[in-house]
């Protein structure tokens, strides 16, 4: 069984045994389409600003490694030539997340889609608690009672098994803690 387990999450990880193309930073610059030479980008910031868009174009045709530079602002994208014997396209990666000012962007922590989509969930169940309660209890709150309760049950129902008890006190304890940092 551990066999198969190890095969699967290697496939899964691995992939198929082609090495995969660099694809830029979702959301940010991302890489498209990428042929020896060319590389097609897209990025949201450009879109609708031409501004953008004049300044990244004056400061890359300065460049040697360029060849050409072609920027659709209907898109968001960008369209480079380039002498593959000068620059990667990790390199203009970079180069673009630079001189358009990304850099914070990709340096914060990438939420996924399911991340979202659990947060959106658990914001909607503290309004309806909170509605519910008439403004009593919140989430955070029913969660710490919910341990709290739990956790003194465990304990005085079965004394001889502490640590699942004093475990669930001290949850409540560190939940409701985190709301008043």
């Amino acid at each position: 069984m551990h066999i198969i387990t190890g095969l699967l999450l290697s496939k899964i990880f691995a992939g198929s045994g082609k090495t995969k193309s660099f694809k830029g930073f979702r959301g940010i610059v991302e890489v498209k389409h990428a042929i020896p030479g060319r590389v097609r980008f897209h990025i949201p910031v450009l879109k609708m600003n031409l501004e953008k868009g004049e300044m990244l174009q004056q400061q890359l045709l300065n460049a040697a490694a360029i060849k050409e530079l072609s920027i659709s602002p209907i898109l968001g994208t960008v369209l480079v030539r380039y002498d593959e014997r000068k620059i990667d396209v990790m390199t203009l990666t970079g180069v673009l997340a630079k001189l358009l000012g990304l850099e914070k962007e990709l340096e914060k922590t990438p939420k996924s889609l399911m991340g979202q989509e659990v947060n959106k969930v658990l914001k909607s169940a503290n309004s309806s608690i909170y509605e519910q309660t008439d403004g009593l209890l919140d989430l955070n709150t029913a969660i710490s009672l919910t341990f709290l309760s739990m956790g003194i049950w465990s304990i005085i129902r079965s004394p001889s098994i502490l640590p699942a008890g004093i475990s669930l006190v001290y949850w409540a304890y560190n939940n409701s803690m985190m709301k008043m940092e």
